[in-house]
């Protein structure tokens, strides 16, 4: 599998530049809109060729201050949209209304839609899958949540852990909370008039942690970005479920991250605290989830703080249940941990592959260029 580190040069290599008149940009490093670098230089105009621009904007969620940046680089890189014969390609990683609004077939703007963070893990979680199968046997804490920003479109992980503290959870399980990040303080987050939480949330929120004295710790005290890439794996066997807080859970968007594949690779079941409609969204690229063990209606559930309120209601009914109940639980969901583990490392590639490849495909037949080629491309990439 090719690794992150070359992923755009490859895709332009292999995709892109079937377009004879064609450059690729993409946003560096990994997660932020602050730097930007060109891929490939601009090359000399071909009359009569569709000159296209490449923009990956793929790593991180869309929102309307991102799709507004996109805008005005998407101009300020390439030009007026409206030039005859020139395309701009809107590489992404989600399925939202959102991001429609930015694909506009009058400027030519084009959808290339694929699982950006499936590949991504891939390449940052190879090395799991040699670990010997007992080292998943056993586990000590009946959950673990990891919850490092809580500002804005996070502040959602306020509200949960506020739950898990009041209803005294956190006994049972391995819980982070930073109480501050670089936005500011959780009171900062809760005071804020553009604040998302529910008033209800705020009050409990209030409640709650004006009586915590330090943050929650899992592993360190000074969290970062590498731990994404960079997980104890130690951490995440010796619980059981997981409790996956995902980058989005406000906004109707179909979207995940590297945080639902750490389960995964570790062979535990997970609860996913995201927008409505995510779970079900896992399953498409092939998936199992838990709704034979638990109530998982919540991925239906459009209220954001009723979502919260049904999430703990299943931790709690969890951690009410005695360690034989829970070994029990392990035992008779082993089939399919291993199933999802297996399919992550196995099948799943090839399915994305196909994807991002396929949906590429679209965009060339828009242009009448050959696409027989692009099986032998699927070949290539999935060596």
């Amino acid at each position: 599998m090719f690794s992150l580190d070359k992923f755009y040069y490859i895709l332009h290599n292999n995709l892109i530049s079937e377009f004879r008149n064609s450059k690729s940009l993409y946003f560096y490093p990994h997660g932020t809109y602050e730097q930007k670098f060109t891929l490939t230089d601009s090359v000399p105009h071909i009359p009569g060729d569709v000159l296209v621009t490449c923009l990956f904007v793929d790593q991180e969620p869309m929102y309307e201050s991102t799709i507004e940046l996109t805008r005005n680089f998407v101009i300020s890189t390439t030009g007026l949209l409206d030039i005859p014969n020139r395309v701009v390609i809107i590489a992404n990683s989600e399925k939202s209304n959102l991001k429609d609004s930015l694909i506009n077939e009058k400027n030519s703007t084009k959808d290339w839609y694929y699982f950006f963070h499936g590949f991504m893990c891939l390449d940052w979680y190879r090395d799991f899958q040699y670990v010997k199968q007992s080292s998943f046997a056993q586990f000590s804490k009946v959950f673990i949540c990891y919850n490092h920003l809580i500002s804005n479109y996070r502040s959602y992980r306020l509200h949960l852990v506020s739950n898990l503290i009041e209803q005294d959870l956190i006994q049972f399980g391995a819980v982070s909370l930073s109480l501050q990040d670089s936005e500011g303080q959780w009171r900062d987050t809760i005071e804020n008039p553009a604040c998302l939480l529910d008033s209800r949330a705020k009050v409990k929120i209030a409640n709650t942690l004006s009586n915590l004295d330090a943050p929650l710790i899992i592993d360190t005290v000074t969290p970062d970005g590498t731990l994404s890439a960079n997980i104890n794996f130690k951490d995440l066997v010796d619980a059981f479920w997981h409790v996956v807080t995902e980058t989005v859970y406000f906004f109707p968007k179909l979207h995940l991250t590297e945080k639902v594949f750490k389960p995964i690779i570790a062979q535990r079941p997970f609860i996913l605290v995201a927008a409505p409609g995510n779970l079900a969204y896992l399953r498409s690229y092939g998936f199992k989830t838990f709704s034979h063990w638990i109530d998982e209606s919540y991925d239906h559930e459009p209220d954001h703080y009723v979502r919260i309120e049904k999430i703990t209601q299943e931790i709690a009914r969890l951690c009410a249940m005695s360690q034989e109940q829970l070994q029990q639980m392990h035992q008779e969901m082993q089939e399919m941990l291993e199933f999802n583990y297996n399919h992550f490392y196995g099948e799943f590639r090839s399915i994305i592959t196909n994807e991002l490849v396929d949906n590429f495909g679209t965009i060339l037949s828009e242009y009448n260029l050959d696409i027989g080629y692009l099986d032998e491309v699927k070949q290539r990439l999935l060596q």
